[in-house]
C-alpha cells in the first residue's frame, strides 16, 4: 500500500473482531466483544433503505452517466438534500479519454472511491496521479481549488464520488491518497477516511494510514464474501449511510441490493445505549461502503 499526503493523520485503535463467521461458517477473528459493542437489550439501529430505482439518473451525455443519492446539479429534492454532513453521493460511470475538466471548488470535503477502471486526478496545488479499483482519492477544498477528474484509460471508470460539509469554512485546501488491495477490504472494514472525533470501536476495523477528513465523519469499505456477517453498533446521536456498491447484503433484516443506498440511525440523542447493527452479505457477496458521522441536520 502507498500513502499519498499533504494532510495530518493518526493512528487509529485497533480492536479485536468484527466478522462472526466466514462463509465457510469458520471466525476470522478473535471472539472477544469490543468495549463498545451494544448490549443486547437496546434497540436496533434504523434502516430506512433508499433503492436503486429511486436514485436519479442524469441527463443523458455520451460519457457519463451519473446516479444521484441526494440533490445535485440540476436535480433538487427538499427530502434528499443531506443526511447528517453528507452532502453528494454520485455514482459515476465515465466513458474512456473523458471526464470531469478543470472546475473550482471550495469550502467542501470531497473524496473519490475507484470502483472500476482507473481515475485520474490533477489539481492547482500540483497533485496529479491515476489510482485503480479500491482505492481513494480525497481533496479538502478549503479556500479554494480547482480540480479534474479524467478517466484517461480505454475501459469504463466507475466510482463514488462524495461531498462532506466540512466543520466549518476556510480550511487550507489539502489533497491526500491511499492504495490499497482487495486484501486490505477482503472481509474485513477497512477505514479509508478519518474525521475529527474518535472513530466507532467496532473490533475487527482495519485503520491503516487513514487520511482526515474536517468532519466528525469516518469512511469504510468492504468487499465480502457470501455469508459474511458483520455486528456493529451505531453510538448515540450517530449516523450512517451505506452505499450497497456490488453484490447484495442485509442491514438489520432488510434487504439491499447492488446500488441500494440506507440511512441508519441510533439513538435520539446523547444519553443513549449504541443501537446494534448487523450486516450480512447476500448470496452474491457484498461490496459496500459505510459512512458514519453525527446526527447533524436531515
Amino acid at each position: 500500500m502507498h500513502f499519498v499526503s499533504r494532510l495530518i493523520h493518526r493512528s487509529q485503535p485497533q480492536a479485536t473482531h468484527a466478522i462472526r463467521r466466514d462463509p465457510a461458517g469458520n471466525p476470522v477473528a478473535a471472539a472477544a466483544l469490543s468495549s463498545a459493542a451494544a448490549s443486547p437489550t437496546a434497540p436496533m439501529a434504523t434502516v430506512e433503505r433508499v433503492p436503486h430505482s429511486s436514485l436519479h439518473v442524469s441527463k443523458p451525455t455520451w460519457w457519463l452517466e451519473s446516479r444521484f443519492h441526494f440533490s445535485f446539479a440540476d436535480y433538487w429534492d427538499p427530502r434528499r438534500e443531506s443526511f447528517g454532513a453528507l452532502r453528494v453521493l454520485n455514482d459515476d460511470l465515465v466513458q474512456p479519454r473523458a471526464g470531469f475538466g478543470t472546475h473550482p471548488h471550495r469550502d467542501a470535503e470531497i473524496f473519490s472511491y475507484v470502483v472500476d477502471g482507473e481515475l485520474s486526478h490533477a489539481d492547482s496545488m500540483g497533485n496529479r496521479e491515476a489510482l485503480p479499483r479500491g482505492c481513494v482519492q480525497y481533496m479538502s477544498a478549503g479556500t479554494g481549488v480547482t480540480h479534474s477528474e479524467m478517466n484517461d484509460g480505454d475501459a469504463v471508470c466507475r466510482f463514488l464520488q462524495i461531498w462532506l460539509t466540512p466543520d466549518r469554512r476556510g480550511h487550507k485546501p489539502q489533497y491526500g491518497s491511499s492504495r490499497y488491495s482487495k486484501a486490505d477490504r477482503h472481509n474485513r472494514l477497512l477505514q479509508i477516511l478519518g474525521g475529527t472525533s474518535t472513530p466507532p470501536q467496532w473490533a475487527g476495523s482495519h485503520c491503516p494510514d487513514t487520511v482526515k477528513v474536517n468532519q466528525d465523519a469516518h469512511v469504510y469499505v468492504s468487499e465480502a464474501d457470501a455469508g459474511t456477517t458483520y455486528d456493529l453498533s451505531l453510538g448515540a446521536g450517530r449516523r450512517a449511510y451505506l452505499a450497497c456498491i456490488e453484490g447484495d447484503l442485509t442491514v438489520n433484516g432488510v434487504a439491499l441490493a447492488t446500488r441500494d443506498g440506507a440511512r441508519l440511525r441510533g439513538a435520539e440523542g446523547a444519553g443513549g445505549a449504541p443501537a446494534p447493527l448487523t450486516l450480512t452479505a447476500g448470496d452474491k457477496g457484498a461490496h459496500f461502503m459505510l459512512i458514519e458521522m453525527a446526527a447533524g441536520r436531515e
